[in-house]
C-alpha cells in the first residue's frame, strides 16, 4: 500500500498547502477557501519565514503558492526550488505579475485571482493524486502494442 492509499484510508489527515502572499486580503480569502476545503493551510506574508516552514520536516508541506516577487532576499522563485527539493514530482504554483515560463516545471499563473489559484490547485492536486494510485487495469487487460 502506497502513501496516498494510507491518506485515503485515514480520513482525518489533511494535506497542508503553504501559500505566501504580500497583499493580506488576497492571502486571508485563499486560506479561508482552502481550509473550507479541508487543508491545512499555512499562510504567511514572508518569503523567509515560508522558507522555514518548508525546511521544517516535523510539518512536511504538501503543496506551495507562491507570490513570485516579494520583498527580501526569499522570494517565490527560491520557495518553489526549495519545494521542488522534498517534492521532485510535483510543481508549485506561482503567481507573477508578467507571464513566463517555468523550466523546472511550476506552474505560473499570471496576476491570477484566488478563484483561479483555488482551481489550479484543486487541479494539480487532484492529478498528482491519480497519477499516484495504482491502476486497477488487470494484466491480461493490458492492450498488447506490435
Amino acid at each position: 500500500m502506497n502513501w496516498y492509499q494510507e491518506v485515503a484510508l485515514n480520513t482525518t489527515y489533511q494535506e497542508r498547502i503553504l501559500i505566501v502572499d504580500t497583499n493580506p486580503l488576497f492571502l486571508e480569502r485563499l486560506a479561508q477557501e482552502l481550509r473550507a476545503r479541508n487543508f491545512d493551510v499555512v499562510a504567511t506574508e514572508s518569503g523567509a519565514q515560508a522558507f522555514h516552514v518548508l525546511r521544517d520536516w516535523t510539518h512536511p508541506v504538501d503543496w506551495l503558492f507562491s507570490r513570485a516577487t516579494m520583498p527580501g532576499l526569499i522570494d517565490g522563485w527560491i520557495l518553489a526550488d526549495e519545494y521542488r527539493d522534498s517534492h521532485p514530482t510535483r510543481a508549485a504554483v506561482i503567481a507573477t505579475p508578467h507571464a513566463k515560463a517555468s523550466a523546472q516545471g511550476h506552474v505560473v499563473l499570471e496576476d491570477p485571482s484566488p478563484a483561479v489559484v483555488l482551481d489550479t490547485l484543486r487541479g494539480i492536486t487532484a492529478k498528482h493524486l491519480v497519477s499516484e494510485t495504482p491502476s486497477q487495469t488487470k494484466p491480461d487487460e493490458i492492450p498488447l502494442v506490435a
